[in-house]
């Protein structure tokens, strides 16, 4: 059914050009084609032929007694024939091997297949499972003290972690593989282990610490040239590249782990790094590129008879076709990927399908029919999120010798002296009675007992509860007390009212103290009178406006004492020794933070982002410096955004001293800026839980940008408290706006 579904769209999908008229007649075709077709054409691919006729061999075997190697030979080529197509046909077979290695007392076979099998519940998405089966594998190699087997199982164990969001466990087994990797000096296994510890960094937002690993880990796989390990690496950096939003440089990374994967041999990691690079284009709204991608994606995919990533294809172009105002092969795509996951019971493809469906007849007028689509979307997009938890794997093959039962017990006698049963039976109630007694006894001097603990332990509790009120009444007044003195430490708008046309500052801290501060200084410029330069200069004339956004480790007291430190840095640095370039600040700033936090030995990783900006107005030039912190800039209407180094001020230092770049921008032309925290875009909500995102919070500066700065700052807020929603506040926000 599912290659028959297939066949009956395939001349419609080939082609996205045709016109609609054109599209019909062949759709017709197809219909009377398909009625025509007999069954023996679409019943099974190559593969699947391949499958049965090893299983014939199998099953012959079985019957003939062949040798345990025999089965095990077969089992492993049907498994490998049938991991990636039919994955629960190639558990069948894994479990069956596994039988075999644990009747043998097999250990390495018997660990191999435990890995089997987890890996094929871990691509069905059955993580517990995979889990299990994992941890399994990973005793029986430390029964053998099989140490580079030991640390891959850790590797397994950790992603499945990982994957679901607990990352300092991922990050505790990946940790010892990496340790065991080095003390056998296994290159292969120690690249794996780096790139797995920086995904979790990366996943931690710890950009720095990520590309270090990432960077480290592609060196190690070039020096192994196992082409497979060299792609996976250009992989990890192009994830990194991607949350940076730097994506030429993510596009480089993927084309280089395509090249590599094709050495390797390897389809299924081509197409889904095409599929990637289609969603990267998808997102950048560059249609042409990603369909390109994606068809590719489509072909290797279709090579494979991968059919859940077909559907999963079939619903980006067809949202593509839709976009770009296609909507009948927009259609014709959506209801293909809808009948192949309602036949196979997909719902995540299938929910995508059904949206893109009922935006599609939205276009078109059919409100009814949207509607009801909708609907249908709905109950299946709840469907998706609820956890499949009663999977369980069951054995797969049952002992042929099995016990005889035993014989049934002969029969009472039928008469039983009537006299001698009621007496049993009276005997039986009065020790009953006589137990009943004892145990109401025992439980009522119990029950004194526990109540009297119980009474003394509610004493102790309502003690210790006035005691934590009174010390959290204490502690709220020495916080409220710190954000008193934080308040005062930041500088008022004024500052903004005297230098510049308009601007505002958006600071809106997740607790009372807050992680992020901004700072503002005006630095008095001596500099000598010249022929064509009078001396009697005015102050504004004469001096650099320095405007900074820091955004320190963690937030709530924690964040505030580092955004103390910072403060006062920063007065020293600009203030005392008058240094205006902003990188040569944070150059500076960079030292001072290591050295008073003692973070060469302490190893204390504390630190901070920044984004500094020093305005000349004599000169009609702005500077710009950023540790992993952005600036973005409007002139003739055009958006523009400088990002910052990837690297930030103060932690644990490897390799060279840190060195940041000054970016220069002409604002002899009307120029609108900001800086600001990552606090407002790294904010979780909307009506599916996702972040906000770079992307939507500059397109929301660029729809607003001519708008009073006043007004600007409440639209800021008020999107972001629609957005947010019942989640929690995730960071300290912090947005500054300037009109030069």
């Amino acid at each position: 059914m599912q290659e028959k579904c297939y066949i009956l769209n395939k001349m419609i999908l080939h082609n996205k050009l045709i016109n609609n008229n054109l599209v019909k007649i062949i759709n017709a075709i197809a219909f009377v084609v398909a009625l025509l077709i007999p069954s023996s054409l679409t019943a099974q691919n190559s593969n699947e032929k391949k499958i049965d006729s090893l299983d014939i061999i199998l099953q012959t075997r079985y019957a003939e007694n062949a040798s345990d190697k025999e089965i095990c030979n077969l089992l492993t080529k049907l498994y490998n024939l049938s991991c990636i197509s039919q994955p629960y046909l190639a558990l069948e077979y894994a479990g069956q091997a596994l039988q075999i290695a644990s009747e043998t007392d097999d250990t390495p076979s018997m660990a191999a297949w435990q890995e089997r099998i987890a890996d094929i519940y871990f691509d069905q998405k059955v993580y517990y499972m995979a889990m299990k089966n994992y941890l399994a594998a990973y005793t029986l190699y430390k029964e053998l003290d099989t140490k580079r087997e030991m640390a891959y199982a850790l590797l397994n164990i950790g992603k499945t972690y990982f994957i679901q969001n607990v990352e300092d466990v991922a990050m505790s087994y990946y940790t010892q593989a990496e340790t065991i990797f080095e003390e056998i000096d296994d290159r292969e296994g120690l690249a794996r282990a780096k790139n797995n510890v920086g995904s979790v960094n990366l996943a931690l937002y710890q950009y720095e610490k990520a590309e270090e690993y990432f960077a480290d880990a592609l060196k190690i796989s070039l020096e192994t040239k196992e082409p497979q390990l060299i792609a996976e690496s250009y992989q990890f950096l192009a994830m990194l590249y991607d949350q940076n939003e730097e994506y030429e440089e993510e596009e480089k990374m993927l084309e280089q782990a395509i090249s590599m994967f094709r050495i390797a041999g390897s389809k299924k990691d081509i197409a889904n790094t095409y599929f990637s690079m289609g969603e990267m284009h998808n997102h950048n709204e560059n249609y042409p590129k990603a369909w390109d991608y994606y068809q590719k994606a489509y072909n290797l995919f279709e090579e494979l008879d991968l059919y859940h990533e077909i559907a999963t294809v079939l619903n980006r172009k067809g949202r593509i076709e839709f976009m770009e105002g296609r909507f009948f092969l927009a259609q014709e795509m959506a209801n293909t990927a809808l009948s192949m996951s309602e036949m196979n019971e997909w719902q995540t493809p299938k929910a995508e399908a059904l949206l893109l469906l009922s935006d599609i007849n939205s276009a078109l007028g059919k409100t009814d029919s949207a509607y009801s689509l909708l609907l249908r979307f709905t109950r299946v997009q709840d469907s998706v999120f609820a956890a499949k938890q009663d999977e369980s794997f069951s054995e797969l093959q049952t002992s042929i010798a099995t016990k005889e039962k035993e014989k049934e017990l002969a029969l009472a006698e039928e008469k039983i002296n009537r006299n001698k049963l009621i007496i049993t039976i009276f005997v039986i109630m009065g020790v009953m009675g006589m137990g009943f007694m004892v145990y109401i006894i025992n439980n009522s001097r119990k029950t004194k007992i526990v109540n009297k603990q119980l009474q003394s332990q509610n004493d102790e509790i309502n003690h210790q509860k006035a005691e934590i009120e009174r010390q959290n009444i204490d502690i709220k007044s020495s916080i409220n007390y710190a954000a008193r003195i934080q308040s005062s430490m930041l500088p008022g708008t004024d500052f903004i009212k005297k230098h510049f046309t308009d601007g505002f500052v958006y600071f809106h801290p997740r607790e009372a103290v807050s992680g992020d501060f901004y700072w503002f200084s005006e630095v008095k410029i001596e500099r000598p009178p010249t022929l064509f330069r009078r001396k009697d200069l005015t102050d504004e004339e004469d001096a650099k406006l320095i405007i900074a956004v820091i955004d320190c480790t963690g937030h709530g007291v924690p964040g505030a004492f580092m955004s103390m430190l910072g403060d006062a840095l920063l007065n020293q640095i600009v203030n005392f020794q008058k240094i205006t370039q902003p990188d040569i600040i944070l150059n500076e700033l960079n030292k001072l933070v290591i050295a008073t936090l003692q973070q060469d030995t302490s190893q204390n990783n504390d630190g901070m982002d920044a984004a500094i900006c020093t305005i000349d107005k004599n000169t009609q030039q702005m500077q710009f410096a950023g540790a992993k912190s952005p600036l973005i800039y409007i002139q003739d209407n055009k958006l523009n955004k400088v990002n910052g180094d990837l690297k930030a001020i103060g932690g644990i230092q490897k390799g060279n001293e840190k060195s940041f770049t000054c970016h220069t921008i002409d604002i002899s032309k009307p120029t609108t800026f900001y800086i600001y925290s990552d606090g407002y875009q790294d904010q979780f909500g909307g009506s599916d839980g996702r972040k906000f995102m770079a992307k939507r919070f500059r397109d929301t500066l660029a729809a607003n940008c001519e708008l009073p700065f006043e007004k600007q700052s409440e639209i800021l807020l008020n999107q972001f408290t629609e957005w947010k929603q019942n989640y929690i506040q995730m960071d300290d926000t912090t947005i500054i706006g300037i009109k030069l």
